[in-house]
């Protein structure tokens, strides 16, 4: 007499998407996250002390052979690592507001145009 409900089938998963999803994040608590940044300045502080920016933003012509083997240009280069290495650990797992964070970020930003990426033989000071 009356027709029955077709029956619902549960929503398509794939097995493989569970290898590729992220993983939850656990956000740093506001302590941890002021102690990261306050990490991170010192970071700031100690490449501006160590480096000399403007003889940094010297630096015009620079083949990437002889790149590795500049005495001013490459500490300063991977001295950069662990702070944009920091600056994303708190863009992902801080809970750093954005303008903060583009703060922070123009911080960086200062040093590695100082540093310059090469591109045809030019220091590019200015991405």
């Amino acid at each position: 007499m009356f027709e029955k409900p077709p029956e619902e089938k549960p929503p398509y998963s794939d097995p493989r998407s569970e290898k590729y999803a992220k993983p939850e994040i656990e956000q740093l608590s506001p302590l941890e996250c002021e102690e990261k940044i306050a990490e991170y300045e010192t970071l700031i502080a100690d490449f501006e002390a160590e480096h000399d920016l403007e003889a940094l933003h010297a630096i015009v012509e620079l083949t990437p052979d002889d790149a590795p083997h500049n005495e001013l240009r490459e500490p300063a280069r991977l001295g950069l690592f662990p702070i944009v290495k920091l600056m994303n650990f708190l863009e992902s797992q801080s809970n750093v507001s954005r303008e903060r964070f583009e703060e922070l970020k123009q911080n960086y930003k200062k040093l590695s145009r100082a540093v310059g990426m090469i591109n045809r033989g030019i220091v590019d000071h200015t991405r």
